[in-house]
């Protein structure tokens, strides 16, 4: 597990933590629960607000891929939920890894189980921060939450779900999830994607820090009536010169399409960015650039933005 910071992190030019961990949920990118309220107070946005394309309650499945998912508990990674598949893929599909901050840094992954199985369906180890039921004996998740699923697949434990590709691993996460995906990235070379759902960096001050993510960013936005949305404005336009970067909206507010089937539009997204990045797939990264492209995200009513890449 990573050292937390002595005290809270404190921003300032040029002051760069060893690692992303803090004192609060979210770690050294995110903001605390007082200082949220006061920025919510101050902008006047509506968290809870949605929007034309989100969705109903779904059905829960094992997911539309060729090898159906479920939730797992390992108990060589308490406190978190392993999405897998069910029987192990053929030896020849090697599958990434990926950890997962739920949203508001909850402990109990429930709400986004339909995206995370989806997600798995397709040939993906997933850790997710959380038990159902939030039982951990903590009230948010943190830093070294993220970082024990990374040192778990390391050391073998996502072997026994199937053949592993522990070089091509990718933090993500909803909300304050998301941020706590970046700063568990922040300086951990194992680290090769960040995803982040809905959220950008709250405070001005800490932007700064952007300039310690050296792998490529996506975000899957909620449009102008995310809580997201202005600060992933920011983001995507400070990042580092010639880092490839993904940013793509739909009118769902900030609590995006978790709840829908298979984890509805967002899973598909998501989905193809990941299959593109970690397994090469043209017809994934079509969807993604090409607008003419046969179920593309802009024929989904994404608006998509994206740059550095080839």
């Amino acid at each position: 597990l990573c050292a937390r910071q002595s005290g809270q992190f404190v921003p300032r030019p040029g002051y760069f933590p060893a690692t992303g961990d803090d004192t609060i949920a979210g770690g050294i990118f995110c903001i605390s629960l007082s200082d949220l309220g006061t920025y919510l107070a101050r902008v006047g946005n509506n968290p809870g607000a949605g929007g034309t394309e989100s969705p109903r309650a779904g059905q829960a499945t094992s997911g539309s891929g060729p090898y159906p998912a479920q939730a797992f508990t390992d108990p060589k990674l308490a406190k978190h939920t392993i999405f897998a598949p069910k029987t192990p893929p053929p030896a020849n599909v090697t599958m990434p890894i990926l950890a997962w901050g739920n949203g508001g840094c909850a402990t109990d992954p429930t709400t986004h189980k339909n995206l995370l199985i989806e997600i798995a369906s397709y040939g993906y180890v997933i850790a997710a921060d959380g038990i159902a039921g939030g039982r951990t004996g903590a009230s948010q998740s943190m830093v070294s939450d993220m970082k024990a699923s990374l040192d778990w697949a390391m050391a073998g434990g996502a072997a026994k779900y199937g053949s592993v590709n522990t070089s091509a691993i990718a933090t993500m996460g909803h909300s304050c999830g998301g941020l706590e995906a970046m700063s568990t990235a922040y300086r951990d070379e194992r680290v090769k994607r960040i995803v982040m759902f809905n959220i950008g960096i709250f405070q001005d001050e800490k932007r700064y820090l952007l300039q310690e993510i050296k792998v490529p960013v996506a975000w899957f936005v909620g449009g102008p009536k995310d809580m997201g949305y202005p600060n992933v404005e920011k983001d995507y336009k400070l990042l580092n010169a010639g880092l490839p970067a993904y940013k793509a909206n739909l009118d769902t507010g900030h609590g995006g399409t978790f709840a829908a089937t298979n984890g509805g539009k967002q899973a598909k997204a998501a989905l193809a960015y990941l299959q593109w990045q970690f397994r090469n797939d043209q017809t994934s990264k079509a969807i993604l650039l090409d607008p003419q492209s046969p179920g593309s995200l802009v024929s989904d009513k994404w608006t998509v933005e994206y740059k550095n890449w080839d």
